[in-house]
């Protein structure tokens, strides 16, 4: 018997499809019974050892997961493309933000990737640029007229498995097109994995990225939301500019205690006024789903 090192590309009625290691091949196999008695259930992004016996192959080995997601159930991943338009609609950077938290909390790097900028003057787009220029977030502002506007994204995501989030109608499925064409058109055709009907059964699955990454062609998460075991303490540590242990007391939650160093930072004006006020926001929100509890 021998084993064949791999990663899970999609999953379909209790078979998995593999790609070893070095391959652009699939390689269709089942679960051992073992990870049922477990309660382990293998998921898409996962890496795993696949066990050849002669004909009979199956998953023999779960290998320890960086992240999971249970709604879309997926493993490993890296970057979150945080999307949101420059217009039609309105950027909601108040959804941004809550994403920006929930990725971070996943322990997944995000992106803001901010669309149709051929729509607005460039001053619109630095201006939603210019609330996070404090933090360490990449922000990549992506044209639908200039080609080369994709590249600074794409240097992003070279090697990198990663998902799309944001609102409706901000040209998810476009970027997605433009991410994945060439390479998933050799392999089975792009247009009908992203175009789905509503009713047509939807399996999650890693795309191949032109960049050389992957792409989940998933649609669960762009209403992705603050995580259920997030609590309203947690949050400060989520707002990346905010200055860690140097309040007057250990605990400050950063709203109405003395001699708070993150309130000083946004009187200065290294913290974003908008930021600070959906972190008050946000706030008072975990406060209230922690007492619904």
């Amino acid at each position: 018997m021998k084993k064949i090192s791999g990663r899970i590309i999609k999953g379909i009625g209790g078979f998995y499809y593999v790609r070893p290691t070095g391959s652009l091949a699939l390689l269709e196999t089942k679960a051992r019974g073992k990870f049922r008695h477990q309660k382990i259930t293998p998921m898409v992004g996962d890496y795993v050892d696949v066990a050849v016996d002669g004909k009979e192959t199956a998953i023999d080995t779960i290998k320890t997961r960086k992240n999971a997601f249970v709604r879309p159930p997926v493993a490993n991943v890296d970057v979150a493309i945080i999307v949101f338009a420059a217009a039609n609609p309105d950027p909601n950077l108040f959804l941004l933000n809550k994403l920006l938290i929930t990725a971070e909390y996943r322990e997944v790097e995000p992106i803001i990737c901010i669309t149709k900028t051929d729509l607005v003057p460039a001053e619109a787009v630095a201006e939603i640029a210019a609330v996070f220029k404090d933090t360490p977030y990449a922000i990549v502002p992506v044209s639908n007229v200039e080609t080369g506007s994709l590249r600074a994204l794409t240097d992003l995501l070279t090697d990198k498995t990663a998902f799309l989030a944001g609102p409706s109608g901000v040209g998810k499925s476009t970027l997605a097109n433009r991410l994945c064409a060439a390479s998933e058109m050799e392999t089975g055709g792009l247009s009908e994995k992203l175009g789905r009907g509503k009713h047509t059964t939807r399996h999650v699955e890693l795309l191949n990225m032109d960049c050389g990454g992957y792409l989940l062609d998933t649609p669960g998460f762009s209403s992705l939301d603050i995580d259920e075991e997030m609590t309203a303490e947690d949050l400060k540590f989520y707002f990346p500019e905010f200055a860690q242990g140097a309040c007057k007391f250990m605990n400050c939650t950063h709203r109405s205690e003395p001699k708070c160093a993150v309130k000083a930072q946004v009187e200065e004006g290294t913290i974003n006024p908008l930021r600070y006020e959906h972190y008050l926001e946000l706030y008072d929100f975990l406060g209230k789903k922690e007492s619904w509890r």
